[in-house]
């Protein structure tokens, strides 16, 4: 199916990827909310929720897994910041009532700014969202400044080699093999990074079932 979509086609499916917009955006959100779900549980599960942690995701989507984050451990406090307004406007009317709460807020944000103080989040995550950073390297160290010390990040992305099979990541995706993000995490000024190889079997954008390399990858504070 994806090999019958012309190039306007792919651009438009490549851009709703990197920041959903609009009514197409709504409905790129679920998909990726699907197809995402072992990811993000797997990168959730690598962070080791506690009592109490102040947890950050960047690119939370529409926020459908939030139900389940929040049951792991008591008194968690999560932050969601996401560059598209569809995208946090979604996820506040998707957790209505854990956003009132006061335990889940969801903010539009900069794509190359946190607005948060230094040294505030125990554990930060984000789930396919590195190949469409500006300034990998300029991010990554404005996530290590939010992070307090010893402080966790986990990341998960699918491979470079599987990603170059798809005809849409060659507009505007910066795809990483182990060694390459591993690099840019150290270079960024994180003290150890541990990165995972797995397989993950999910469903495409376009409905098919696919069987893709994941990396997951574990980045601590000093």
């Amino acid at each position: 199916m994806m090999n019958k979509l012309d190039e306007t086609q792919l651009k438009h499916i490549a851009s709703q990827l990197g920041r959903p917009e609009g009514a197409d955006g709504i409905l790129t959100a679920e998909r990726m909310a699907h197809t995402n779900n072992n990811m993000t549980k797997s990168a959730v599960a690598l962070l080791a929720l506690a009592e109490g942690d102040i947890v950050l995701e960047i690119g939370p989507g529409n926020g459908t897994h939030l139900k389940d984050l929040m049951q792991i451990a008591s008194d968690i406090r999560y932050y969601g910041v996401d560059i598209s307004e569809t995208m946090v406007l979604e996820a506040n009317k998707v957790n209505e009532a854990i956003v009132k709460s006061g335990k889940v807020s969801f903010e539009l944000t900069a794509a190359d700014r946190l607005n948060f103080k230094a040294d505030f989040f125990d554990k930060i995550f984000t789930v396919n969202t590195l190949y469409f950073w500006r300034d990998p390297e300029a991010y990554a160290r404005e996530i290590l400044r939010v992070l307090k010390p010893d402080g966790l990040l986990c990341l998960a992305i699918a491979t470079k080699a599987f990603m170059e099979q798809l005809p849409f990541t060659k507009y505007n995706f910066k795809l990483y093999d182990a060694v390459a993000v591993e690099e840019l995490l150290r270079k960024a000024g994180f003290s150890t990074v541990e990165v995972i190889a797995q397989k993950d079997l999910t469903t495409s954008y376009t409905g098919e079932l696919v069987d893709r390399d994941i990396l997951l990858v574990k980045a601590n504070k000093a």
